[in-house]
């Protein structure tokens, strides 16, 4: 059940790298845990910073959640139990004012993807998104789209956007609240129009839930699940809450002249942030006496 030894270290030291990949314009901005990141056919807990790269697929399980950010300032979200697969996340330079097209995949769950807007400055990003069946190129837009086992649909919040599938001709849409929706092994409905409460619905299903414990690179409160006094037992513990979807960390301290393993989860925005996550997070990873407190 348990993963020893040096896999432990192994996966330490991964975690510890996924910051680093200086040419990507796509960062893990915050989440909701559990996530997941499959890079190099392993399988590590998702963490806020870490720099995406090209065919890295990241998964959120029940409850969990990820906002992404580009580095023209677009923002990716993505909604519980999805899979979501980064095709093209380098930067390639071109002329005007956008820079190379950014390529990613949904193959499951909810997505919702908000460009840089009309006030945004600099050079800004194409992005080309596939929905199940449905391509689409994103410019000045904010859409949302699902794809499951009954449909594909992709609904534009607001912009332009266009799309195309291999059953029908491409399609400019341009009007607010519009929605295409492809059934599976069907050919497309027409273009129709959601209702805002149907709107707010969907978009509710992306944003991160404060209740559920936000993380991000930047967050300083830090939850701590358990302390062990056997390092053994203690790598066989982190092993498990990184199998469950948690970046979970080994702070060592010293007490009373022995070393200490405590296992934490840091990164929340707030003490207020860490604990409305207590509760919940005790349930599921099978854990009490969690407390609270700030990193140095």
């Amino acid at each position: 059940m348990y993963r020893l030894g040096g896999l432990w270290s192994g996966i330490v030291l991964s975690l510890c790298a996924l910051s680093v990949y200086a040419d990507s314009a796509v960062t893990v901005d915050a989440l909701n845990y559990p996530a997941w990141l499959l890079r190099n056919y392993q399988t590590l807990p998702l963490q806020p910073g870490t720099r995406l790269r090209d065919d890295d697929l990241i998964r959120t399980g029940k409850g969990g959640r990820v906002q992404l950010r580009l580095a023209d300032g677009s923002a990716i979200r993505l909604g519980e139990s999805s899979r979501f697969v980064i095709r093209q996340a380098a930067q390639r330079p071109v002329t005007g004012d956008t820079t190379g097209p950014l390529s990613f995949q949904a193959l499951r769950g909810v997505v919702r993807v908000s460009s840089a807007f009309f006030d945004a400055d600099g050079p800004r990003h194409r992005l080309e998104l596939k929905i199940g069946a449905i391509n689409a190129t994103v410019g000045k837009a904010d859409i949302w789209g699902r794809t499951d086992l009954a449909q594909d649909a992709l609904c534009l919040v607001e912009g332009e956007l266009g799309i195309e599938v291999s059953t029908t001709s491409a399609i400019d849409m341009s009007q607010e609240l519009s929605c295409f929706v492809k059934p599976r092994d069907q050919a497309p409905l027409p273009v129709d129009l959601i209702d805002l409460r149907q709107h707010r619905l969907w978009m509710a299903e992306t944003d991160l839930k404060m209740e559920n414990g936000i993380v991000s690179e930047d967050g300083q409160w830090q939850l701590v699940l358990i302390s062990l006094t056997n390092a053994l037992r203690a790598g066989q513990v982190l092993s498990d809450f990184h199998r469950r979807g948690y970046a979970v960390r080994d702070k060592t301290v010293l007490r009373d002249g022995r070393i200490l393993h405590r296992l934490l989860l840091p990164g929340f925005d707030s003490k207020d942030a860490a604990l409305a996550a207590r509760d919940q997070l005790e349930q599921q990873l099978g854990v009490s006496d969690t407390w609270v407190w700030k990193a140095d």
